[in-house]
């Protein structure tokens, strides 16, 4: 994903207009252009009596909002830096070239003579090939004014947080705001109990990360030197190979052949699950030239697979960070001229057959709702791109944006007066760096406290098989609630196409609706493509492959110590960790990065890492 350094350069650069760090020396510029008429100046973004302009640099809740948006863009920038997508960009050269383009707005240059001077340099400084970077800053040109006037860091913190440590002091301010939780008592914890032997059950499929590819081309050239191959592209002159029918484990998405066999096998054993849920990610990774009707016909086409060969199973889905134009572009109500009711619309067109109508207004307003299949049991969807450290939107305004969480306790509240058990659906694992802290350590506390009516959670966004810790916010000892990250259906990247099939506790008087079991299955993507004949195969069974008893927190927790001591036996877990792809071993370093990963539920926490997984 090294496009986004394009990206992030823009907000750099045009962020460093406001800032009073001097220019870099009296060096010219190579990527100097001379400005055309017009001054160039960044609009406000909230009008007057708006929710911006409201909070101003005021603090909230005890949170500031000033800090807020320098955390927010520094943590995204610092994250990003670890994809290499720098590694041809010096300290100097980085403070050279932010502050040069800064000079070039004291002159009056426009906006699209600053877009050209990213683009350049994205292409000088080979960030990504000419094709991807001429496309990918316009992209987010919109966003971006929008923002730069809110956003407070000098071309030395900005390039520090790039470049790292080492350049410059990069600035991350600690502050967090918090949701109020109504005036009760928590209950007291009550361990989960097993099922009696022959109650009842139910099953559920888990698909997620989808993205179908539109444009996708068999036998294309595979690699292609850009973010997404598998597509025609006449400026490849070196390949390994040509894109397979089913698709490819080169940086390539999901062909629809894939998928119609995919759905065409589901068909076929859709005796075997009760209902569907899907946890997000439907278009395809070719974000430099996306558009929104785009992204709504690839919502249509997953909606029409469902609808041909699933019609009578429920599917209940949320909100990924790639359904958006551009991408990771959700801005918060009360942006004036910004809203999204073209996805939301979509979502709701789609979701609806399955929801009641007071859902409706929860999805056009937020991406988000609450439904109840059965009595007892309820599903909450949550759109935590609201917490996506690439969702620039919310560096304007990131207190709680779209009162999310706030409602989200609120649902769980009803629940729990109403003993009901609820399932959580999100794309992105929250305790991801790809999630804000304060986002993250709030739903983190949220778990705390209804940790006897959360029984499940569900993610996407990693395309990878694990789960993810929460423990007590007192000790963080005390294993209390996990989430399930599900592998992908697209093979991006090295990935073989897997779907998942749950067991879990079932409706009947005082069931616990907790899953129970799962088993996983994949297609082998080398064998499809030879044989011409896929074949959906059994991949693994937790309690049988890790010997598990059960899949409560406590189990889990217990499995990552095993992990930790037997490296056979993490050897395994990694092996369904990349989907049956057959690459090299994991060990050191990236061993102790996924351990470290399943034990910190909240981001931006490496206590927890230092606290359960020992060097």
């Amino acid at each position: 994903m090294s496009y986004l350094a394009c990206v992030f350069l823009t907000v750099l650069i045009l962020d460093s207009c406001t800032s009073l760090a001097p220019r870099y020396g009296n060096v010219e510029s190579p990527l100097r252009v001379q400005p055309e008429p017009g001054r160039f100046q960044t609009p406000r973004v909230f009008e007057a009596g708006s929710v911006s302009s409201q909070l101003g640099e005021e603090e909230k809740g005890g949170y500031s909002q000033k800090n807020d948006r320098q955390d927010a863009l520094a943590s995204y920038l610092k994250r990003h830096r670890k994809l290499g997508a720098w590694k041809n960009v010096s300290c100097d050269i980085c403070i050279f070239v932010v502050s040069e383009i800064r000079h070039m707005t004291e002159e009056a240059a426009s906006v699209e003579e600053i877009v050209k001077a990213v683009t350049k340099f994205c292409i000088f400084f080979k960030i990504e090939d000419e094709h991807v970077c001429t496309l990918i800053v316009p992209q987010f040109q919109e966003e971006v004014l929008y923002v730069v006037d809110n956003l407070i860091l000098s071309p030395g913190e900005a390039c520090g947080i790039v470049i790292g440590d080492t350049c410059s002091t990069p600035y991350f301010p600690g502050d967090m705001w918090n949701v109020t939780f109504p005036d009760k008592p928590k209950p007291e914890p009550r361990p989960p109990t097993p099922p009696k032997p022959n109650a009842p059950i139910l099953k559920f499929l888990h698909l997620t990360d989808i993205h179908l590819d539109f444009q996708y081309a068999v036998g294309s050239p595979v690699p292609c030197g850009e973010p997404l191959c598998c597509r025609v592209d006449d400026n490849v002159t070196v390949t390994v190979g040509q894109a397979g029918k089913y698709g490819d484990y080169y940086n390539c998405d999901a062909p629809l052949d894939m998928l119609t066999s995919l759905f065409s096998h589901l068909s076929s054993i859709q005796d075997q699950f009760d209902f569907i849920i899907m946890t997000g990610d439907i278009p395809a990774h070719d974000v430099w030239s996306q558009s929104r009707t785009e992204q709504v016909a690839h919502v249509t086409a997953l909606d029409k697979l469902f609808t041909n060969y699933l019609p009578n199973k429920p599917v209940y889905s949320c909100v990924g960070n790639h359904e958006t134009s551009p991408i990771n572009a959700f801005p918060q109500p009360g942006i004036p001229g910004q809203d999204m009711t073209w996805m939301y619309g979509a979502m709701a067109e789609s979701w609806g057959k399955w929801l009641p109508l007071s859902a409706l207004d929860d999805v056009l307003r937020c991406g988000i709702y609450s439904v109840s299949p059965y009595p007892g049991f309820r599903i909450i969807s949550i759109n935590n791109n609201y917490c996506n450290t690439g969702n620039w939107w919310l560096l304007l305004n990131s207190t709680d944006p779209c009162n999310v969480l706030q409602w989200f306790v609120g649902e769980l509240q009803k629940a729990e007066d109403s003993g009901e058990k609820v399932y959580l659906l999100m794309h992105i694992p929250p305790g991801s760096t790809d999630c804000y802290k304060y986002w993250s350590h709030n739903l983190y506390n949220i778990v705390n406290r209804y940790e006897n009516t959360i029984v499940n959670q569900f993610y996407g966004h990693s395309h990878h098989d694990w789960i993810m810790m929460f423990y007590d916010n007192a000790t963080f000892t005390r294993p209390l609630g996990f989430g399930f990250v599900s592998p992908s259906v697209t093979t991006y990247s090295f990935n073989n196409p897997i779907y998942r099939i749950y067991t879990m506790d079932g409706n009947y008087t005082g069931s616990s609706w907790a899953v129970l079991d799962y088993n996983n299955f994949y297609m082998n993507l080398t064998e499809a493509n030879a044989k011409g004949n896929p074949q959906w195969i059994f991949e693994y069974n937790p309690k049988k492959d890790y010997n598990m008893t059960g899949l409560y927190a406590n189990d889990w927790d217990d499995l990552i110590q095993r992990l930790q001591k037997n490296d056979t036996l993490f050897q395994l877990f990694y092996k369904h960790y990349s989907s049956m792809y057959q690459g090299t071993p994991c060990h050191g370093n990236c061993k102790t990065d996924i351990l470290c990963d399943m034990v910190e539920g909240r981001s931006y926490d490496p206590d927890l890492c230092q606290q359960h997984i020992r060097p």
